[in-house]
């Protein structure tokens, strides 16, 4: 006899402890009646902050087969922006649904940058780089 899970269920044991799958009964001296036990599978799901930023909401997080995680926030430090998740959603809360697979990703975070622009004005010049691009909370060169 062999025990069949459904979709999104595992195989557990037979009644008495048994994990042997197909069971065979053999020299049997008497009635034997043995149920089958089942459980739904389990999937974690990892949610981990890259450089310049964290995580808020639950990490890990253990789902059933089919069922939904909870809300997981990419949260990104002073001067940084969330840019995107492993495989390249940008969806910020995350709500992973109808889970049938492990899931890990990682938030990636960008350092915000800002645009320097100088310019003359009439009956003058400017020396230096214009425009320049630079990173939150750093310094221009000399214009």
């Amino acid at each position: 006899m062999t025990a069949t899970p459904n979709v999104g269920y595992h195989f557990v044991s037979w009644t008495g402890g048994s994990t042997v799958n197909p069971r065979t009964d053999a020299l049997v001296t008497a009635n034997i009646s043995v149920t089958a036990t089942f459980a739904i599978n389990t999937f974690l799901l990892t949610y981990t902050a890259g450089a310049g930023g964290s995580i808020t909401g639950a990490t890990p997080q253990t789902v059933n087969y089919n069922t939904n995680g909870t809300a997981v926030t990419a949260t990104p430090n002073v001067g940084y922006s969330f840019v995107s998740w492993t495989g390249g959603s940008t969806v910020n809360p995350r709500t992973d649904s109808n889970v049938t697979a492990n899931i890990s990703v990682t938030a990636t975070f960008a350092i915000n940058t800002f645009l320097l622009t100088y310019t003359a004005g009439a009956n003058g010049v400017i020396t230096g780089a214009t425009p320049q691009t630079v990173n939150y909370n750093t310094n221009g060169t000399a214009v």
